[in-house]
């Protein structure tokens, strides 16, 4: 019984339970870009797909980063279509040198100019996450039209199409 317990607890706290809902207000993010860039996910004025990676996820090889890995390319390709920005934000305390060094690894090149760095910890507090990655849709209003531990593509496209 107490192992039963143990895994509905494990699992429960990796589905993320306290991460807004949709429907919710996204809060504002701050980014900068590897070049020193900033901005806000205010500043966009079109559907936002913003993925929280932190150190820990990034630069490890779990199930959740294999599937990631998988969709970015696809959610690269609802940007190029500019159909929906992609922001993947990692942990601002991360050193910039440290992440070049990963993306050059072939496996994680697929993030290559979609990683921004932010305040995490803010970011990770107005969010209601507890554990990493996850992923936010959210629209022109900055409203919060679809969250997953892992997206669906197949669900973002659904909800983009309904969302023109």
């Amino acid at each position: 019984m107490a192992v039963a317990v143990s895994f509905f607890m494990l699992y429960y706290y990796r589905s993320n339970p306290n991460a807004l809902k949709v429907g919710t207000q996204a809060p504002d993010v701050a980014f900068e870009t590897m070049d020193g860039q900033k901005f806000s996910l205010s500043e966009y004025k079109m559907p936002v797909m913003l993925v929280f990676f932190n150190t820990q996820t990034f630069l490890s090889s779990g199930i959740y980063t294999e599937l990631y890995l998988r969709n970015v390319p696809y959610l690269k390709g609802i940007d190029k279509a500019n159909r929906a920005k992609l922001i993947i934000v990692t942990d601002g305390e991360q050193k910039k040198d440290i992440i070049r060094e990963k993306l050059s690894d072939s496996r994680y090149k697929v993030l290559e100019n979609y990683i921004y760095l932010s305040n995490i910890k803010q970011a990770v507090k107005d969010y209601g996450l507890s554990i990493w990655p996850h992923f936010f849709l959210i629209d022109t209003n900055k409203q919060i039209l679809y969250e997953a531990k892992v997206p669906s593509p197949g669900i973002v496209d659904d909800i983009l199409d309904r969302s023109q």
